[in-house]
């Protein structure tokens, strides 16, 4: 009996060695592909390791389930894809038909066939890993900046959603199959919801509600996008300190919806796709929305990981983020949006302001002509008298608002502390101006002059209210280092501290005499007491304004 057991042992495990190197003859562990490209430039990547170059490559692979392809085109986007296990080796079917004949140890021989699994499965002899997302480049087209791309998600069970796919030949095919399936069951869901909830208390739904949502202000996928556009030259690298705000453009992307496929087909492995709505907000250098567009877009495809899975997620959604702007930018909307413009001074009806008869003589005669703009969203900025029955100026920064052609609620606060009514009668986006009518008299005013009354290293001063309300009235002094014109930019240049709450005050000498309207300042890292202003020669002009 012992020998008859010792006998059939060493049979069994002499004929699993035998299919074991059956299987490895068999079943290679490598394959020859044919990796096809559109472009002669084009080099594929497969793990990490290039295989090289040009439209058609010829490669041996490794049959180890799902692959990471990575096609670097110049002048495109990085293109993700998967070189996928399509069918079974045809060499398999023979050693499958052995399991069954050696019933007497099928569990031996069933391990040999499950170490030999990746070997199972072959590839398709050829394989296109185009790329498809040509990069748009800024070829006379506006500059574009990057607010933000933020997250704002309403209902988390409802717009996070994630999906199950069982691969195909026609992925997209099973892809929009799926996304009909899971609809279906959301449209079920709500209306289960919608029953529950009308047995319970209004308290309870808006309490689940908070906790149902997602909201980040801003993400890491900002960055990823600023370096795409400065690949694309939609960045201005070279104007950093004067550059183009009326040939500028910024865009803030918010997510409002993922979707996240799953695809996978037996004991193959599986990899990730995924798709976002992202609404895409077009503004202006001063952040008005001038309008928005909705778009979804998938990324590429990703090899899971389970022990990167949340770099992995990261990767893909910064991939889908590109993907989406790179096609915005080829969208009919938005396109009219990135046309490069001319400056051209308005063409408006001239207004005719009463000449004030009692100017500014010295510094001390300037809070007598300011005043604080207090906006209702408790932002602030300086303004000043340009005539005595009630005529300000002040930068358009000051008032605008969320939205285009619209003003921020405001009110001016006069040199006595009265808060007093105030009226737009005219702006100039272009130039960041502002023109404003208050009901009221001023004691002493600054006379707008047409001509350069400016000097190089001239002392100057400001008046207004920097940081705070609280600190109104609050007089500044500097030296007027020069003037500078570039990107349809005409600026002072200022040595002299400046400060949020200055915006639109005035610039002024020691006699009285108006030189400009305070703007902005340069900040950053070792930046100090570099300001400017806008000449006050070209303001008559940029209001079409005049005594």
């Amino acid at each position: 009996m012992k020998k008859r057991i010792f006998k059939g042992l060493v049979i069994g495990i002499t004929t699993t060695l035998l299919f074991s190197s059956c299987a490895a003859i068999l079943l290679p562990s490598k394959q020859k592909i044919t990796v096809v490209t559109d472009n002669k430039e084009s080099e594929v990547y497969i793990n990490k390791e290039q295989i090289g170059k040009g439209t058609t490559i010829v490669h041996i692979v490794k049959k180890e389930g799902p692959q990471q392809v990575v096609t670097q085109t110049p002048g495109y986007k990085d293109e993700y894809s998967i070189l996928y296990p399509t069918h079974v080796a045809k060499a398999y079917a023979p050693l499958r038909l052995l399991s069954y004949v050696c019933f007497v140890y099928p569990g031996l021989l069933e391990s040999v066939l499950m170490s030999a699994n990746d070997k199972k499965y072959s590839y398709e002899s050829v394989n296109n890993f185009s790329s498809r997302n040509k990069l748009i480049l800024r070829e006379n087209k506006k500059y574009v900046n990057v607010d933000a791309i933020s997250v704002d998600i309403k209902n988390l069970n409802k717009e996070i959603v994630y999906h199950t796919v069982i691969w195909e030949k026609d992925i997209n095919k099973a892809i929009q199959e799926s996304e009909k399936e899971v609809k279906k069951e959301q449209l079920k869901e709500e209306l289960k919801q919608a029953k529950a909830e009308k047995k319970k208390g209004k308290k309870k739904q808006l309490n689940n509600a908070e906790d149902n949502k997602m909201k980040y202000d801003d993400t890491k996928f900002s960055e990823n996008l600023y370096k795409t556009l400065k690949k694309s030259g939609f960045i201005d690298t070279v104007n950093k300190v004067f550059q183009d705000d009326y040939n500028t453009i910024n865009v803030e992307g918010t997510i409002k919806k993922i979707s996240i496929f799953n695809i996978t087909k037996g004991l193959r492995g599986g990899y990730q796709t995924s798709k976002l709505t992202i609404l895409w907000k077009v503004k202006n250098t001063y952040g008005e929305i001038i309008d928005s567009i909705s778009r979804d877009d998938f990324s590429g495809d990703f090899l899971y990981s389970y022990s990167k899975s949340e770099e992995q997620m990261e990767k893909m959604f910064a991939d889908a983020v590109d993907v989406s702007f790179n096609k915005l930018l080829s969208d009919d909307k938005f396109k009219k949006y990135l046309e490069v413009q001319t400056y051209k001074n308005p063409t408006d009806p001239l207004i005719k302001i009463q000449e004030p008869k009692t100017l500014v003589k010295e510094v001390a005669d300037a809070p007598d002509a300011a005043v604080i703009i207090k906006r209702k969203d408790k932002g602030h900025g300086s303004g000043f008298a340009i005539s005595q029955d009630g005529y300000i100026l002040t930068n358009f920064h000051v008032i605008s608002d969320k939205y285009v052609n619209k003003f921020a609620e405001i009110k001016v606060i006069m040199s006595n502390g009265d808060e007093v009514p105030v009226k737009v009668v005219r702006v100039n986006k272009a130039k960041d101006l502002a023109l404003l009518k208050v009901e009221k008299t001023f004691d002493k005013a600054f006379k707008l002059d047409k001509n350069k009354t400016f000097k190089k290293l001239q002392e100057v001063y400001t008046v207004g209210a920097p940081k705070s309300i609280e600190l109104g009235q609050s007089v500044t002094i500097g030296i007027l280092s020069n003037e500078r014109n570039a990107n349809n930019n005409t600026v002072l240049q200022l040595s002299m501290a400046i400060n949020p709450g200055n915006s639109g005050g005035p610039l002024f000498d020691k006699q009285g005499i108006l030189h400009g309207v305070i703007q902005s300042k340069l900040v950053g890292y070792a930046t100090e007491g570099v300001g400017f202003a806008i000449p006050a020669y070209l303001i008559s002009d940029y209001l079409n304004i005049g005594y």
